[in-house]
């Protein structure tokens, strides 16, 4: 699998679309604290904190928050379902099942990786961008509390970057998996799902109300607007009596796991029969 990772690691790095991605980032960022050089920031703000709305590497509400990261992954992602033809080792020259496990194992592992890399791009352009406006920090977080935020939201963009991953892999189109991404970076998934329990609810009088508003705060689609708003809200404990960091943790790491080994040994199996 290590060769498998770093032949695609390799042909990554040579091919145009990784940099198209890169210079997305930067535009978003970067490019949007340059534009306060001619659109100037108003006088006397300075940025509450780092991780949140108003803080520097939010820009003061210019560009893009963390969840950009969680938004770029996911089509990267759909990308790589269908990019076996760009692949170093082609699937049908791997004969046994320890071989495809290994195939598919690699492309969950590549992309959690290429799914930090963004995440490391967000941070630097953005951090290059406060410097740029020049802007007073104030109520800066603890160095432990910004690494939580930026862990949370690598692990929300890798929990609906290995979805979008696990659909293209199944259904080897792309354009499938791309539509995938579009309806789970809008809620329509997770809302739609709750909305048609809620709907069976009250045709059938079952009383599930109450009961589908608590698991609805257990949803992905929540920790990541909860990332959005910076690392006290998504540290902080709310009415679920847990902090939507913990909601994270119990919900998304066995959903990466789930999809990988799903995705792995379904798709080892298929190719194999």
């Amino acid at each position: 699998m290590i060769a498998l990772l770093k032949s695609d690691l390799y042909r990554t790095a040579r091919s145009r679309w990784p940099w198209v991605v890169l210079a997305l980032v930067a535009l978003a960022t970067l490019g949007s604290a340059i534009l306060t050089i001619w659109w100037p920031l108003e006088p006397g703000i300075v940025y509450d904190g780092l991780t949140g709305r108003a803080g520097a590497l939010r820009l003061a509400g210019r560009g893009s928050g963390i969840v950009l990261v969680s938004t770029i992954a996911p089509f990267v992602a759909a990308h790589l379902s269908c990019a076996d033809s760009d692949s170093a080792f082609d699937r049908t020259l791997l004969s046994s099942l320890r071989g495809h496990v290994a195939y598919f194992a690699e492309k969950y592992l590549l992309t959690v990786l290429l799914s930090g890399a963004i995440l490391i791009a967000y941070l630097a352009f953005s951090g290059l961008g406060a410097l740029v406006t020049m802007r007073a920090v104030t109520n800066v977080e603890p160095f432990w509390q910004v690494a939580a935020w930026a862990g949370e939201g690598w692990l929300a963009a890798c929990v609906y970057a290995l979805i979008v991953l696990l659909v293209g892999q199944l259904t080897r189109i792309r354009a499938i998996a791309f539509i995938v991404a579009f309806l789970l970076l809008s809620g329509a998934v997770e809302q739609g799902f709750f909305t048609f329990l809620l709907l069976v609810s009250n045709v059938f009088g079952l009383n599930w109300g109450p009961a589908l508003e608590a698991a609805l705060a257990w949803a992905p689609y929540v920790t990541t607007a909860a990332v959005g708003n910076g690392a006290v809200d998504m540290l902080a404990v709310d009415v679920t009596g847990f902090a939507p960091a913990v909601r994270a943790l119990i919900v998304c790491v066995p959903l990466c796991l789930a999809c990988a080994g799903l995705g792995t040994l379904v798709g080892a199996r298929r190719d194999l029969a």
